[in-house]
This record gives C-alpha cells, structure tokens and sequence, in this order.
C-alpha cells in the first residue's frame, strides 16, 4: 500500500508549483468547514475527485490510501448521527455528508502527497520563509508515513508466517492487544533503527553546519501557476456569493 506516497506522473496536478497546491489544499479545507449546503458540499467532493483525475494517479493507489476513512467515517457519522436524532433517514442522510466533508480533506491531502515531490514541498517551504529546519523535518515526517506503513506490512506478514493470528474484540479487550504485542514490538525495534541511522547520514552530511544555506532555483511561477491561482479565486468568489445570501 503506497500511503501518501510520492507517484511520479506526467500530469498538470504534478506539474504545479506547491505553493499553489498548498493554497488549494488550505482554501478547500476553509470552505469545508463553512460550507453547510449539501449541494455545495457535493460540488466541493466534485473538485476533489477531478483532481484525482487530472493528476492521472493510480486509483488503486487512491482506493487504498482512503478506504479506511471512506469507510470508517460514512458508516461511524451515520451511526452517529442516526443515533443522536433518533430518526434514520434524517440521521444517514446527515451524517453521509458529513462524512463527505472530512473526505474531501483527506482525498485532497492524499492527492497533495502523492502528486508532490518531497524536494519540491522542502523548496516550497523555504521560499514562503519557513525555517528551513523546521520544513525539513516536516518534509521527513511526511516521508516516514509510507515507510512506517510498509514495516507494518511486512511485520504483520512476517508474523503470519509464523502462525500468529491478530484477534480483536470489543469484549476481551485484554487479550486483544496481547494480540498485537507481536506486530507493535518488532514495528517499534525496526522502527527506531531507521531512525538512528538516517541520524547517522544527516550528521554525516553536515546538516547545519553553515548559517546560511543556497538552493537550486527549480521552483518558479509559471503561466499554469497563475492559471490555478486565478481558478482557486474564482471557486471562493462563487462559494462566497452563495454563503453571502
């Protein structure tokens, strides 16, 4: 499963500068959170997924990275809200879009990692005057999310190959998480050992050893940049225009 993992594609999406993903990524996550008509809420959804198309992203790759959200927040918020309005209908209708919210967040943020090279987010960063230590270790941390998942996968192959077997229940919640000792232990070892030696090559590499840092001039403005800034403020004039009324 290649989770928030950067895939190299030929497309528009990837092309972008990542300053203007980011200020996409950032007013899509403002208008979720104000927009309370359904109609808008799905025509928020729409963007996302078109954007899913034009970064020609392997859907498989998309399915995978979301299904535990899709399925996780459609199925809890309408339990949820089924519950607190004691009315079916109402409560699955309610919570199906609101569950489409936080989806539109997340299929977006996963579109922004997967389209977005880690040296090109880094770059980004630095020129919108963020230390560059500070945007080093968020760029490390996005990149150690793919690698924490496959240890997990190979851990959890590697222990049913030996004949264990996870078990979860809600009713022996003791015995469960003896279950996962197996899998959460070796995760851990392999975990921190990664740590350590990546540790090992920054200090080799003399990270910090000069004030003053150069970077290659890979990110500028293009005429497809503008293209996008001038549609992202089209999207909030027309979302405004309906929340003002």
């Amino acid at each position: 499963m290649q989770f928030y993992d950067y895939i190299y594609r030929d497309s528009v999406i990837h092309k972008l500068d990542p300053r203007i993903k980011i200020l996409w990524l950032v007013g899509l996550s403002f208008l979720v959170f104000i927009v309370n008509n359904n109609v808008l809420v799905l025509e928020l959804f729409g963007i996302v997924l078109l954007s899913i198309l034009l970064s020609k992203l392997p859907l498989r790759s998309v399915w995978n990275s979301s299904k535990l959200f899709i399925i996780g927040f459609t199925i809890g918020y309408v339990v949820l809200f089924s519950l607190l309005l004691w009315d079916f209908k109402k409560g699955a209708v309610d919570g199906l879009f609101f569950s489409i919210k936080f989806l539109v967040l997340v299929l977006s943020s996963i579109v922004f990692a997967m389209s977005t090279s880690p040296r090109d987010l880094m770059l980004s960063m630095t020129k919108m005057k963020i230390p560059y230590e500070l945007a080093f270790m968020l760029t490390l941390a996005i990149r150690f999310v793919p690698v924490i998942t496959r240890e997990i996968n190979h851990v959890i192959d590697a222990q049913k190959a030996r004949a264990h077997k996870i078990k979860f229940s809600l009713f022996k919640p003791i015995k469960s998480m003896e279950t996962f000792f197996p899998i959460l232990i070796p995760t851990f070892h392999l975990l921190l050992i990664k740590a350590f030696d990546l540790s090992l090559s920054i200090e080799a590499r003399a990270f910090r050893s000069k004030p003053k840092r150069t970077y290659p001039p890979r990110l500028r403005f293009k005429f497809k940049d503008y293209f996008a800034l001038a549609l992202l403020i089209i999207v909030f004039v027309y979302f405004s225009g309906y929340l003002a009324t």
